[in-house]
């Protein structure tokens, strides 16, 4: 739907700033513009993602964001994979459990007149997680998000979201839940955690991709704790009513996990590890930038 680019702003006092400016492409509708726009402009959270500005230039429509210095979580995985480890499991978890902060907000929000949103974010993946320079988590990016309560984004039996990020129920078209929230969020812990996508991962084949997401065989390794494969098995359960029933639900099951194992789990307990996490993947970046 759109490109996003590096810009710079000033604050009332005429002071420069960096923001992310999202570009509508030109074939994209006002419509489908205003839903973003109009969504970003009810939630405010501090794991989400903040929309600063809406309005049109060059002829197209744009939306501006804060930006994260941090980068995205697709960079952070891709560094520890080409270092061939996955990052401290108890990073993954937090960083789940943030995500899973900002899900439960979303997936309770509520118009200002106090009538239920009904909202399934619906592209829940590496790429639309982002870190901030103090390494807080914010998941960002509501393109495709679906607001039963205001009848907002895509129709029921459209599929919409990064293939291999994708519930069951989106690659068969069937009507997206909270739910589908969930199972992409167990994706991204199996990521974490074990360093690698739990289906298909090395096929681009759709059919292929969303078949294994269908079948959702997981096969986990002995070395994997208990625990932890366990809600991994919850949260990707192919059957919608064997998963986690709420963000809260999921979240508060890494918490215990956290606390029966003696991990650190507190932000500031974290934010070294994670800190390091994330200059990985700065390092990463700017070795491969075009000079």
């Amino acid at each position: 739907m759109a490109e996003v680019f590096l810009a710079e702003a000033k604050d009332e006092k005429g002071v420069p700033f960096k923001v992310a400016l999202k570009l509508m492409r030109k074939d994209v509708t006002a419509e489908a513009f205003a839903d973003e726009a109009d969504l970003m402009g009810l939630l405010e959270h501090p794991n989400l993602v903040s929309r600063l500005e809406i309005g049109e230039a060059f002829g197209r429509y744009f939306i501006a964001m804060e930006f994260l210095v941090g980068g995205d979580l697709e960079g952070l995985l891709r560094a520890h994979e080409s270092q061939g480890s996955p990052p401290p499991v108890a990073v993954g978890v937090h960083v789940c459990i943030e995500v899973l902060r900002a899900l439960a907000y979303f997936h309770q929000a509520r118009t200002r007149s106090g009538r239920p949103l009904e909202l399934i974010h619906g592209d829940v993946n590496p790429s639309n997680i982002f870190f901030s320079g103090q390494c807080e988590v914010k998941l960002g990016d509501f393109g495709v998000a679906k607001a039963r309560g205001l009848d907002l984004g895509p129709e029921d039996g459209v599929t919409a979201g990064k293939l291999h990020y994708l519930s069951p129920e989106q690659t068969r078209g069937d009507t997206v839940t909270q739910a589908s929230d969930l199972f992409s969020m167990g994706i991204v812990l199996h990521e974490l955690v074990l360093g690698f996508h739990p289906f298909a991962r090395n096929s681009d084949d759709p059919e292929v991709v969303m078949a294994a997401i269908r079948a959702a065989k997981l096969s986990l390794p002995d070395k994997l704790d208990r625990q932890l494969g366990v809600i991994l098995r919850k949260a990707l359960a192919p059957d919608v009513n064997q998963r986690y029933r709420t963000a809260g639900e999921f979240a508060g099951a890494l918490f215990t996990w956290a606390l029966d194992t003696g991990q650190p789990f507190a932000p500031r307990e974290l934010q070294p590890s994670l800190q390091q996490a994330l200059s990985l993947a700065l390092w990463e970046r700017e070795k491969i930038r075009p000079r």
